[in-house]
């Protein structure tokens, strides 16, 4: 076995001596569709040895660069590339990404090839998209807003602009224009479970104080996505608010059965058990919230009060100055704490 793999391991040393450039861009980009990052490298580079003026070679390469998080090289391959053909509008946008990537303090130079790549191609409904979202990210909704619509204007099809879309509206206290958004989306898409629409709109409902409406949503979409955890989650806070506590413990339960680490789920059950008077089972999952966000003074706060409904002075206040120390100042702990300073 090992002389028949050293075999062929010769044989393809042999075939790739003798391939092009344009063979090795080929294995390249191969490789990059695999994922396989370094192997592909190694092809792109070994193009670039043949042919150093192959802009695809220092695209492949910077891409997959990126994909490792080697930011720095492979933005500057991603240069040589730009520069070798500063009309592509692939490289243009591959640049912009990889710089989004690499942090905010890149976010400027991100933007500059989106808008480039957008003179060149301003029918692309991803790259609106893309700088829609870059904006988005930098808190500029009424900048993001246009480019999303253009978006959907170029592709009505281009489902993941609604929600982004919608986010931003209601970013702006536009909850309105995000039902009428979320509501299109529905009637456009032949799967709208895949997206989360119901999810969003039942988001949008609650912003518009329709919590009827918003509740039906939510039970379309745990219909539709039965192991998505933020609709049981925010179904579970509607019944909550209702009192009507059973359903909310089973859309609680029905969060951790998905998900045992979501902490959210932990720590709103903990404070739903709290509120029935059930301190034993309100201090299991608010020990679970605790290990998951140790950082989290909420946390400790609410642990704290189980520990002391229980009896359990000392552990009480142990978690309770934990809480101070992690700047969480509940009004009642601080008068409370004053009193005791008396």
């Amino acid at each position: 076995m090992l002389i028949i793999m050293r075999k062929a391991a010769a044989m393809l040393a042999m075939l790739l001596l003798s391939a092009t450039a344009q063979d090795l861009l080929t294995l390249g980009d191969e490789f990059m569709r695999l994922g396989n990052w370094p192997v592909a490298i190694n092809y792109f580079e070994q193009a670039l040895k043949q042919n150093p003026l192959l802009g695809h070679g220092f695209y492949g390469k910077g891409l997959s660069l990126c994909q490792l998080g080697k930011f720095d090289e492979g933005i500057s391959a991603l240069s040589q590339a730009v520069e070798l053909e500063p009309r592509n509008v692939e490289y243009l946008y591959v640049a912009g990404v990889c710089h989004e990537w690499k942090g905010k303090d890149n976010w400027k130079q991100a933007e500059a090839y989106y808008l480039r790549a957008l003179k060149l191609a301003p029918g692309q409904a991803q790259l609106h998209h893309k700088l829609g979202s870059l904006y988005q990210h930098e808190g500029r909704c009424q900048d993001a807003i246009p480019e999303f619509q253009k978006a959907l204007a170029l592709n009505p099809g281009y489902f993941i602009s609604y929600n982004n879309l919608g986010s931003c509206f209601l970013s702006l206290n536009r909850p309105q224009e995000a039902m009428r958004l979320f509501q299109q989306a529905i009637a456009h898409s032949s799967y709208p479970g895949e997206y989360h629409f119901y999810h969003h709109l039942g988001i949008a409902f609650l912003a518009a104080g329709r919590s009827e409406e918003s509740k039906a949503a939510f039970v379309v979409e745990t219909a539709l996505n039965p192991d998505f955890p933020e609709a049981h989650l925010t179904l579970g806070n509607i019944y909550f608010l209702e009192r009507n506590f059973a359903r909310a413990i089973e859309e609680y339960q029905e969060v951790l059965s998905i998900d045992p680490e979501k902490a959210d789920g932990h720590f709103n059950l903990g404070q739903l058990y709290l509120t029935i008077g059930q301190a034993g089972l309100a201090k299991k999952h608010f020990e679970q919230y605790v290990r998951l966000k140790p950082e989290e003074g909420r946390g400790h706060y609410f642990l704290g009060l189980c520990y002391s409904k229980l009896g359990s002075q000392g552990k009480a206040w142990e978690e309770l100055n934990k809480s101070l120390e992690l700047g969480y100042h509940p009004e009642p702990l601080r008068e409370r704490m004053q009193e005791e300073k008396k």
